[in-house]
């Protein structure tokens, strides 16, 4: 193992040069084994050109036409990254082999505080099943979850008590595991008897989230429209809460797709992103001992060029579009927190830490009330 000041000269030495020129500082064993599920391609795909720490990019707007709910068809999906997590899809529940199961407790932790603060429920049930008075935080809620995988978040905020809760990932293979998880008989969602009616969970695999956006919003509009029964008005209602975690780091146009999340956020609807920072740290962390020296992440899972800082993202999310709309209205970050993986490193624990976005991070934003 390297000692932790051989670790930063390498670091900084080869902190303009892929992550290969950082290999030799990797035992012989682990090298060989980690190099075989290498793909020949991948040295071209991770070159990082890291000039700084503090280095900022300019996010691509995202290409729609007049309509400013139309977004473009072509697709914002790498078919590298969809392949890649398709075939990681069979070890997604598993802990050992997937970070975000980890992960996953403190990110519901902050979505459950950022909605009691700022989306409070005037009328939370209560499960009856359970302890007395221990109410379901997210009841009446409706939410999509993009990138949604195997359905670790999913299956959560349907548990909170969510009236209908939509996953979403461009991989197939992915969302048949959140499925089967889901609705097999040892672990399907069970509810409590006085809210069987009440929740719904459902995956769309295949599909990028512009996609969705472009044909859910025409069926909400002509739904509006419509003189059809109030419960079908419902099908195609706009969401209360949206979350793309650990996904735009995956995508080609971040930006596209949260300027399409936007548009399916009702008024006071929360929007909550986390990524990996951009920094000296992140890239020591998230790929050198992440990827080739613990093994921890499968080696290719990330690309330092598309890692997100903050500021960044609330940029993105925030700032005036020339195509704003009633249906894109303002948006405003109120919250943020670091997620800190806790030592020992291998039991992959983490914690919030406001002070602390420098690799892992999440933030939560708010479409402004009409």
């Amino acid at each position: 193992i390297v000692s932790t000041m051989m670790a930063k000269r390498l670091l900084l030495r080869h902190v303009t040069r892929p992550p290969w020129c950082l290999l030799h500082c990797i035992s012989r064993s682990n090298l060989v084994r980690n190099l075989a599920s290498v793909s020949s391609n991948h040295h071209n795909n991770e070159e990082a050109n890291i000039s700084s720490s503090n280095t900022t990019k300019s996010p691509t707007s995202p290409s729609i036409g007049n309509n400013s709910s139309t977004f473009n068809n072509n697709s914002n999906a790498n078919p590298n990254e969809v392949n890649k997590f398709s075939s990681f899809a069979s070890h997604w529940w598993d802990s050992r082999a997937n970070p975000l199961v980890g992960m996953n407790p403190i990110r519901i932790k902050f979505l459950r505080d950022v909605v009691d603060s700022f989306q409070p429920s005037s009328a939370a049930a209560v499960d009856t099943t359970a302890a007395p008075n221990i109410q379901l935080p997210l009841h009446n809620k409706r939410i999509l979850d993009i990138g949604c995988g195997g359905g670790l978040l999913t299956e959560s905020l349907s548990r909170l008590g969510a009236s209908l809760v939509v996953g979403v990932d461009a991989s197939t293979h992915v969302v048949e595991v959140a499925k089967r998880h889901s609705f097999h008989e040892n672990s399907r969602l069970v509810l409590p008897s006085s809210l069987q009616d009440d929740r719904d969970i459902r995956y769309i695999g295949g599909i990028t989230v512009e996609e969705l956006a472009n044909s859910w919003l025409d069926e909400h509009e002509k739904e509006q429209t419509s003189s059809s029964s109030s419960s079908q008005q419902q099908q195609h209602e706009l969401f209360d809460i949206i979350t793309a975690l650990e996904i735009i780091e995956h995508v080609p146009n971040p930006s596209s797709l949260l300027h399409a999340a936007k548009s399916l956020l009702k008024p006071n609807g929360i929007l909550l992103v986390s990524t990996i920072n951009r920094t000296v740290k992140s890239y020591g962390m998230a790929i050198v001992a992440a990827e080739y020296i613990s093994g921890k992440v499968p080696i290719g899972t990330h690309t330092w060029d598309m890692f997100w800082s903050p500021a960044e993202v609330e940029q993105m999310i925030c700032s005036s579009s020339p195509h704003q709309s009633n249906g894109d209205g303002r948006m405003t970050q109120i919250a943020l927190s670091g997620m800190v993986l806790q030592p020992p490193f291998i039991n992959m624990e983490w914690k919030l830490d406001g002070s602390d976005t420098d690799v892992n991070w999440i933030g939560a934003y708010q479409k402004e009330q009409v």
